[in-house]
């Protein structure tokens, strides 16, 4: 199967590589690069194609925005590229409806929509600005910073994680115009530094990374409000040197929970109480440095893109016995950001 895995690297090295993974041969193997004149953020599939958001690379108010290629065999096509002024993207949903594209602007602290049309980025809508900040000391919340954007279980709500004003602000999103929804809105423990948001499958429970604070909290869901019922480490706390989470997925069964720790260099293994939604921490596994992201593919594999040390390597998870082993098999890849594959 082919994994899709945005570059930061320099010059004309970043872009998006297309790496074959063999699972029955635990074997990577590297198949294409895809250029781009910006640095790809994150990277989304809709049924056949894929989606980026970016950040500009030309320091000019002429690049970033949001990029749509058709996934054809092992080959990536691009369909339209739509610049967005200079405004750099970090995240990026769609609709279930395919109609629109929702995006988080992490440097001005903004959410924003595009209307989508025959898979093509159409047009821009309209954005919202954020408001606050936080008492980070690294000073990562003088202002507001938008890091994630997603959909609630019922597809009700557009949430926008800012990392800046330690917020999940919510929204509604009728034709893809964004309302904010102040009742729903969630604030979140100042100084935690919200980063990625995940739900349960039932809707019940939230599950929020804070990079800052190097925590998972854990939060009740009823009737569209977040109740805070657990607030659990990412890190060991002998742990003294700086570290960032970064990315947290869940398998599909809901029993278990992973986030990668950029700094301690490691992937958190936690099992789910799905009656209460609390998690517990089982252990950590190193990997190399920088693991800003990484996947989940069968909940039996983990790949986990090294950012600092250029890698993408491959990790094992036997669920039924709580294995999470790392192997010897890797794939080079220049300053790896995202993982994504067609699902």
């Amino acid at each position: 199967m082919n994994i899709y895995i945005a570059s930061y690297g320099k010059g004309d090295e970043k872009g998006i590589y297309i790496v074959d993974f063999d699972p029955d041969a635990l074997k990577l193997k590297m198949i294409k690069h895809i250029a781009t004149e910006d640095f790809p953020s994150y990277l989304i599939t809709d049924h056949d194609t894929l989606y980026a958001s970016y950040k500009n690379a030309r320091g000019k108010n002429d690049g970033g925005g949001l990029g749509s290629f058709s996934i054809v065999k092992d080959d990536l096509i691009l369909n339209n590229n739509y610049n967005s002024s200079g405004r750099s993207y970090t995240h990026l949903c769609i609709s279930k409806d395919g109609r629109y594209i929702f995006a988080a602007n992490y440097h001005v602290g903004a959410t924003a929509a595009y209307a989508l049309k025959d898979k093509l980025i159409d047009h821009k809508i309209g954005a919202i600005r954020h408001k606050g900040l936080g008492p980070d000391l690294l000073k990562r919340q003088t202002g507001p910073h938008v890091h994630n954007v997603g959909f609630t279980p019922d597809g009700k709500y557009l949430y926008a994680v800012d990392l800046g004003a330690d917020k999940i602000v919510m929204y509604t999103y009728r034709e893809g115009k964004l309302v904010e929804d102040p009742q729903h809105t969630v604030s979140i423990i100042p100084g935690s530094g919200p980063r990625h948001l995940i739900f349960s499958k039932d809707g019940n429970f939230a599950y929020l990374v804070n990079e800052i604070a190097n925590s998972v909290m854990v939060f009740k869901v009823v009737d569209d409000h977040f109740s805070l019922v657990q607030n659990v480490s990412c890190i060991p706390h002998h742990f003294k040197g700086f570290s960032s989470a970064a990315a947290i997925r869940m398998t599909s069964s809901g029993e278990h929970l992973f986030v990668s720790n950029r700094g301690h260099d490691s992937i958190c293994l936690y099992r789910v109480n799905k009656e209460s939604g609390k998690l517990s921490l089982l252990y950590m596994v190193h990997t190399k440095k920088g693991p800003r992201d990484f996947n989940i593919i069968d909940d039996r594999y983990l790949l986990v893109a090294a950012q600092e040390d250029n890698a993408l390597q491959l990790m094992t998870f036997d669920e039924e016995n709580e294995k999470l082993l790392m192997t010897p098999y890797e794939c080079e890849v220049p300053a790896p950001v995202c993982v994504a594959f067609n699902k």
